[in-house]
């Protein structure tokens, strides 16, 4: 029998999954998500690869070598505040930590939103005052005790969070990181004071300088951990009892897989579980075709997202930013607006807006005819002719063209006076320049050129809408993946068993300084670099990883003396010398004038060194990735034809089916490729050609 390699992206509107087989050839399947039972959502999609290889599900299931799978359900409990009630214990006279939070700029918020400045206020903060209690200690920045833990004031204290409603408890007290002892010791009491209540402690959680972050993220944290745990139980039962073997494994925020035990103690290390998979799948198909710069650009039903892949690596960032909060955790860095297909066109004082509410799953576009009554991005493309109504979800779901005309009728066209088509039009034309304007904050904001880069485009209507938001950054590529639909889901599927380590151990070098070797201990940086890396590496092989297997990658987060924010800089393995430290610093110098301009780095300053990083990653077990293609002389029907509205006119467009696609086909446009889950437009001036993967690669005409 063969092997399976499976994958599944639950998202707000569709639910992804790709089965492998062991041969490399590709299944994907769409299913509308169940937000009240997201795993059933899963096992439609699972019913169908079954019925296409003529088998149960049950005899799949049981041929799956490997199942990863990304998700929501951290990333909307915090969205929607559906997180557990925390109490929050933390040190005497530092209790409005969370109240006072960063300076407030507008973090999260879209530009409009930024704009309405009689409605900007500073978001609630993640624990209110009424449940977070001081308790007495103190320890200093080197780890000396101070002031020794009262006991009983903790008892005290967990008494009053219990009785204020607490559910859950968070425990963050200032330097723990660097004597953890008085944590721990408030962790037992809170074992002992609230029996089987989950607590987070910051100093296991997250050992790291930064006192408002690391309290936002470990409250965060215990918040979450319970929903997780038990939306994974319910996962993993539902496909156990379905008749999956194997254990499944979850996406993380920061590209790499972990088991869903270790994953729920780190439950805010999943709140972008499922739009990272997106960059990670473009980094691997990228890199076997030649793209090195990659710009990737997800556009579902909700969303769209942008991320970067930089010389075959996806661009991290130090934190994750979900909502208007900044998590200390490291994830692939992507962006996101409310800009995908189910986005809602309105008029507001006689303009035009798109976005960011949406239509979501249900009741989706009013093209699905669910009940949806709002005009969407979907309808607009339904009428301008880009989407056949009989090929959407492979013709499972037939779109009404009546309704989509008669929802942008009434909401944009009549409001405007513009016709419907001109008024379709100018839906699409809005959202792709927001979606451009995206592109060009992440790259040309970021000091990179899009003309450098390739695009790649996925989500379902990613391939419809690319062709017109990458015309206009100038990028010389836009490359439709096979995967292209259900690509997050691949990427989840292509990604490696990983264990991030970090820990904030502060090294400074005198105002200066020349020689960073010098000032800096060669041997201590090593030493604190080989403890995480034993302990990261036992973390993997507890979660069935082989010890030979593991690879490390390690890094520092660094700065110049009496700033605040802090770049993270990649560090050659050990044994670290000190001319390796000097590459160090010399490698932040670079980078640092590489990102705010020659001649702004300020190294007579002196430099810190404020946490180390490790991450630890082991290869799980996947399939290589085959043609999806008809290959060689294949007869099939000449493409068809069809009326699409561009320009402020009807123009035929070439119609072309997954049957006609095969490696080299050139294609021109203005040209429509109808697969069954998705639509690829080639716009006018543009031309494609079918690459060996069974991708589509959009090239403009010189």
């Amino acid at each position: 029998m063969p092997e399976y390699y499976v994958a599944s992206d639950i998202g707000g509107t569709f639910t992804d999954t790709v089965v492998i087989d062991d041969g490399g050839r590709v299944g994907r399947y769409k299913s509308s998500t169940i937000p009240d039972n997201p795993a059933q959502g899963v096992l439609n999609t699972l019913v169908d690869a079954a019925d296409e290889r003529g088998v149960g599900l049950a005899d799949l299931l049981a041929d799956v070598e490997m199942f990863a799978h990304g998700t929501t359900i951290a990333t909307n409990a915090m969205l929607e505040g559906r997180s557990k009630k925390v109490g929050l214990i933390q040190t005497r006279g530092f209790g409005d930590t969370l109240t006072t939070m960063r300076g407030f700029k507008g973090t999260g918020l879209e530009e409009e939103e930024i704009k309405r400045f009689r409605t900007l206020v500073k978001q609630p903060p993640a624990v209110p005052r009424s449940r977070t209690e001081e308790v007495t200690e103190r320890v200093d920045y080197a780890g000396r005790v101070v002031c020794p833990l009262d006991e009983d004031d903790v008892r005290r204290a967990v008494a009053r969070l219990r009785d204020a409603g607490a559910e859950v408890f968070a425990v963050s007290l200032l330097w723990s990181f660097a004597n953890d002892a008085h944590e721990r010791r408030v962790g037992e009491i809170v074992a002992e004071e609230a029996p089987g209540a989950s607590v987070t402690l910051s100093s296991e959680f997250l050992p790291r300088i930064g006192e408002y972050e690391r309290t936002l993220t470990t409250a965060v944290n215990a918040g979450l951990r319970p929903l997780l745990r038990t939306s994974l139980d319910s996962f993993e039962s539902t496909l156990a009892t379905a008749g999956l073997r194997t254990g499944p494994l979850l996406m993380q925020s920061n590209g790499g897989l972990a088991t869903f035990a270790e994953v729920e103690k780190r439950a805010a290390a999943a709140v972008m579980s499922g739009p990272v998979g997106g960059v990670v799948a473009s980094q691997y198909l990228g890199s076997r075709d030649g793209h090195r710069n990659i710009v990737t650009t997800d556009m579902g039903g909700t969303s769209f997202d942008v991320g970067l892949v930089l010389d075959e690596r996806p661009v991290m960032s130090n934190t994750t930013l979900i909502g208007r909060d900044r998590l200390a955790l490291p994830s692939v860095a992507v962006r996101a607006i409310g800009a995908g297909a189910g986005s809602i066109a309105s008029v507001r004082d006689g303009v035009l807006l798109v976005g960011p509410e949406s239509a979501g799953a249900d009741p989706g576009p009013a093209c699905y005819g669910r009940g949806g009554e709002r005009p969407t991005v979907a309808d607009a493309d339904l009428v301008l002719g880009y989407l056949n109504p009989d090929n959407f979800l492979g013709g499972r779901l037939v779109l009404d063209v009546e309704r989509a005309r008669a929802a942008i009728d009434t909401h944009i066209a009549r409001p405007t006076g513009l016709s419907v088509e001109q008024a379709a039009e100018g839906i699409k034309t809005i959202v792709d320049a927001r979606m451009a304007d995206l592109v060009r904050q992440v790259t040309v904001e970021q000091g990179y050129d899009p003309t450098d880069f390739a695009v790649f485009a996925y989500g379902g209507a990613g391939p419809l809408h690319a062709f017109s938001y990458g015309a206009e950054l100038g990028c010389p590529r836009i490359v439709v993946p096979l995967t292209a639909s259900v690509h997050s889901a691949f990427g989840i599927g292509s990604s490696d068993l990983t264990m991030v380590e970090e820990l904030s151990k502060p090294l400074q070098t005198p105002p200066g300084t020349t020689d960073y070797g010098a000032a800096l201990p060669a041997d201590g940086i090593e030493a604190t670099f080989t403890e995480l890396e034993d302990r990261a590496s036992r973390g993997l092989v507890a979660a069935g990883a082989a010890r030979e297997s593991v690879g490390f990658t390690r890094s520092v987060e660094i700065r110049f003396r009496a700033q605040i924010h802090v770049l993270a800089v990649g560090v050659d393995g050990g044994p670290i010398t000190p001319a390796g430290v000097n590459a160090m610093v010399e490698r932040f110098i670079d980078q640092y004038e590489g990102r705010f301009g020659k001649g702004s780095a300020f190294p007579e300053g002196g430099v810190e060194i404020t946490t180390f990083r490790v991450v630890a990653a082991s290869p799980v077990p996947r399939a290589e990735l085959g043609s999806g293609r008809i290959e060689g002389d294949v007869t099939v029907a000449e493409p068809g034809t069809r009326r699409v509205f561009t320009g402020g006119e009807w123009t035929d467009a070439a119609v072309y089916r997954a049957e006609h696609l095969r490696e080299g086909l050139s294609i021109d446009g203005l040209a429509v490729v109808e697969l069954p889950d998705t639509t690829v437009v080639i716009g006018s001036g543009q031309e494609a050609v079918v690459d060996r993967l069974g991708g589509i690669v959009i090239h403009n005409r010189p």
